[in-house]
């Protein structure tokens, strides 16, 4: 029997400060929350930043 998988799609925005004016995560930020994500079972499969200052598109999926 094959796989049966669910995805999501997480779009991470940098929590800033009054002075941010990009919308990119940090490392710190981003690796939170695949952290926070991978504990609930989810798995990368794809990361997309679509240009400078833009947020950071998170593509995954676990097995249902």
């Amino acid at each position: 029997m094959a796989a049966t998988w669910e995805y999501k799609v997480l779009t991470l925005k940098h929590a800033g400060g009054a002075f941010t004016q990009t919308q990119t995560p940090t490392d710190d930020e981003a690796t939170a929350a695949l952290n926070r994500e991978g504990a609930l079972g989810w798995e990368l499969v794809n990361a997309v930043c679509p240009g400078i200052s833009q947020p950071l598109m998170l593509y995954l999926k676990r097995l249902r």
